[in-house]
């Protein structure tokens, strides 16, 4: 069995860092000293402030492999030791960084087909990056992981590309492994996103789909569109639990405008096509399963969305009062109090009767807004709306008294 050196790489970092935590302790010169890089870990910029006689080490020099260590020997023992001596070698390997030569081994090993070296070596590379500032490496990597059979062994390789963007092609794979891999390394990019979103329309594995669905709510505003596009484009060939799901992960006003204020209905010609005819149908499915979806769980940044456009249009106040009315009696989440800085602001020298429709969404809203001093700067601000005139005054008393 070989030892997988991913699962306690974590682990072994930790103990690396609170070894040096504890030796600073120790010894309170130590705080002096300049942090050892922790060359396990891709992503650290580690570096401590050094007196002025100490010459200055560079930020995050590059490290030197660790000498007299034999690299292809710790490979061959975390392949094919018992468990004592895989246990070992996988935490030496761990801390190894190699060096040019070091990565030319494993890349050697990791393309050698039938070698039990080939998993551990895959994992090293996972660990040490350094070779994915070279297209070239990048390349070998993904022709390796596309002619792969093994699952093991197709999944490590795409791992150790994760966060790259040519994970898009392996979301689809015929291995789940590997289309979990994927979808857990793949970032949210304006060239992943079709992949993304066309990759949970076909709903093949719902553990990939879910992964992927958690990428979707922190998506830029442009790449919604783009997502939303695939929507349209993919109606045909994809289910309504499939749509659903895209749907009820994504943000949430670029939705309400496409499909619920109608933005991105298709034009209808006077004589319309077949396929035109047919797009048109399926918007209006589309519409109706977002509104459906919005109205189910609408969140706080719909409900802002809402507030401010009603505001600001009374057009659109009009037209979708109803649907707001809806939301903000459906939503589970705790507005922010900013929401308050947001009615102050929308009602600077406003009309009365855009401060008796602000007045009214903010009583209705006043106990979903988040901070114990919400409802005494509510109370103030209706106060302040009063005093633009006694017709104002009276009818906002009569909505505080429920007559309205």
């Amino acid at each position: 069995m070989v030892m997988d050196i991913r699962q306690t790489w974590a682990d072994n970092v930790d103990k690396k860092r609170q070894a040096q935590d504890e030796s600073a302790q120790m010894d309170p010169s130590a705080k002096d000293v300049p942090a050892a890089h922790d060359s396990g870990h891709e992503d650290s910029q580690a570096q401590a402030a050094e007196p002025a006689q100490i010459k200055a080490v560079p930020l995050d020099p590059v490290p030197e492999p660790v000498p007299d260590v034999d690299l292809e020997g710790l490979i061959t023992q975390v392949a094919t030791g018992d468990a004592e001596v895989r246990a070992r070698s996988a935490t030496q390997l761990r801390a190894l960084v190699p060096g040019s030569d070091g990565i030319e081994l494993l890349f050697d090993l990791a393309s050698r087909d039938g070698d039990p070296r080939r998993l551990p070596a895959i994992q090293a590379l996972g660990h040490h990056r350094q070779w994915m500032s070279t297209r070239t490496r990048v390349e070998t990597i993904l022709k390796l992981a596309r002619a792969e059979r093994d699952p093991e062994i197709a999944a490590a390789l795409v791992w150790t590309l994760r966060q790259r963007e040519e994970l898009r092609e392996f979301l689809l794979h015929t291995m789940h492994t590997v289309a979990r891999e994927a979808a857990l390394g793949v970032p949210v990019s304006h060239s992943t996103v079709e992949a993304i979103v066309h990759a949970m329309l076909v709903g093949r594995a719902p553990d990939v789909d879910m992964i992927l669905a958690q990428k979707l709510p922190a998506m830029h505003a442009s790449h919604t569109k783009m997502a939303i596009d695939i929507l349209q484009v993919m109606a045909s060939f994809s289910s309504t639990e499939e749509q659903r799901l895209v749907v009820e992960n994504l943000p949430q006003p670029p939705l309400f405008e496409a499909f619920v204020e109608g933005r991105s209905r298709p034009a209808l010609n006077p004589e319309p096509t077949e396929g035109e005819t047919l797009a048109l149908k399926q918007w209006h499915d589309l519409s109706r399963l977002t509104s459906q979806a919005l109205l189910d769980r609408p969140g706080a940044d719909l409900i802002r969305y809402l507030v401010n456009r009603c505001a600001a249009d009374e057009p659109f106040a009009r037209r979708h009062a109803g649907f707001l009315q809806k939301a903000m009696a459906g939503t589970r989440d705790t507005l922010g109090a900013e929401v308050l800085d947001d009615f102050e602001r929308l009602t600077q020298g406003a009309t009365e009767e855009r401060i008796e429709r602000m007045a009214l969404l903010l009583m209705e809203l006043v106990d979903k807004i988040a901070g114990g001093e919400s409802h005494s700067q509510a109370s103030d601000l209706l106060e302040k709306w009063k005093s633009h005139s006694p017709a104002l005054k009276l009818k906002i008393y009569h909505m505080q008294q429920g007559l309205r």
